[in-house]
């Protein structure tokens, strides 16, 4: 299958257009992406996605807008049930593991400030949302991932359903794959938060256990966080096609 160029454009802006005339005028950002990355003229046919699971066919009519078919290509109902990866802020590999996240299939992600992470963490929220803009129009998939704002452990509310928590150096615990199988699919959230480097701390440990969450074991050798996540995003997505 040949690849399609695609732009993400925000729902809003797409809910806008004229039916009759449908078409919708590009932000610089979007131009410098379409005319110098894309290398797109005047004429090409693209793939418009609003990140909310339609898909349309668009033209580049003129250099600073497109014209879009009407009705949608396409229209993908949301995944269930959705994944949910929370990740403590770490001083490298974050941003990678987010887009990878984004691009395995992962639903929501929740930056976590723990009590182990370290001052100099990455926390570059605008950044990170161009980095999941960019992930979904890579990887061709039609929803966005939701970024929640970065909060501590205690601040997190959850979701209402099922949250694994990685751990190691812990004997009595299930590995997550195991808990997976365990775990009902529903039309809900599930959820794995994945910790600093130098792991949770005694206090979160203790909510952890507090609020029901179940500790999971991912694997025998010792992961960075970054890996532990994508890893960890891996499994999700896998227990979820599977």
């Amino acid at each position: 299958m040949a690849e399609r160029r695609r732009l993400l454009i925000a729902p809003q802006r797409l809910a806008a257009v004229d039916a009759n005339e449908p078409c919708v005028s590009l932000e610089r950002s979007e131009k410098h992406y379409l005319r110098r990355v894309l290398r797109c003229r005047v004429g090409d046919s693209i793939s418009v996605v609003d990140g909310c699971g339609s898909l349309w066919q668009a033209q580049l009519s003129r250099a600073d807008a497109l014209r879009l078919s009407f009705p949608p290509e396409q229209v993908e109902p949301p995944p269930t049930p959705r994944l949910g990866l929370g990740l403590a802020l770490i001083r490298r590999g974050f941003e990678d593991a987010l887009r990878m996240a984004c691009e395995l299939g992962v639903d929501e992600i929740q930056p976590l400030l723990a009590d182990r992470s370290i001052p100099q963490s990455e926390r570059r929220p605008e950044r990170w949302v161009t980095i999941l803009q960019e992930a979904v129009e890579q990887c061709e998939r039609l929803w966005l991932p939701t970024l929640h704002p970065a909060c501590s452990l205690d601040q997190w509310p959850g979701s209402g359903g099922p949250v694994a928590v990685g751990v190691t150096r812990r004997s009595d615990t299930p590995a997550l794959r195991d808990w997976l199988l365990g775990t009902p699919a529903s039309d809900g959230m599930v959820w794995l938060l994945v910790g600093p480097e130098g792991g949770w701390s005694d206090a979160e440990y203790e909510m952890i256990g507090s609020r029901g969450w179940q500790a999971v074991d991912m694997g025998s050798l010792i992961l960075r966080s970054s890996t532990a996540a994508v890893r960890g995003s891996v499994e999700l997505v896998q227990w979820r096609d599977g």
